[in-house]
């Protein structure tokens, strides 16, 4: 065996030593109702982490609809510059060429 090993087994050793002197209702507690008392730990905390991860969806939900509604209105946005680009477009081509504007457009 190594070192290590036979360290460790010295200490299992040691630790069983100290839990032969232990009151059985001890002994009983740690085996029995140990586990059991883990299990509802592990169980909460499961459950608080299932918690935060619902909220982080709605949140992301209620942050989608919020940015659906803001690209509805940069869509209107987008909408109306185009439409006064293309209104502004038009005049600048009709003062470059007045005669188009006399001759309606047809050049």
């Amino acid at each position: 065996m190594i070192p290590e090993q036979v360290s460790a087994l010295i200490a299992l050793v040691a630790f069983v030593d100290k839990v032969s002197s232990w009151p059985l209702g001890t002994v009983f507690f740690l085996v029995i109702v140990g586990p059991w008392l883990l299990a509802l730990i592990l169980a909460y905390s499961a459950r608080k982490r299932f918690e935060v991860v619902v909220r982080m969806y709605e949140n992301n939900v209620r942050l989608l609809e919020r940015n659906q509604e803001l690209a509805g209105d940069l869509k209107e946005i987008i909408i109306m510059n185009t439409q006064a680009m293309a209104q502004l477009t038009a005049a600048i081509d009709g003062s470059r060429n007045p005669r188009l504007l006399h001759q309606g457009g047809d050049g």
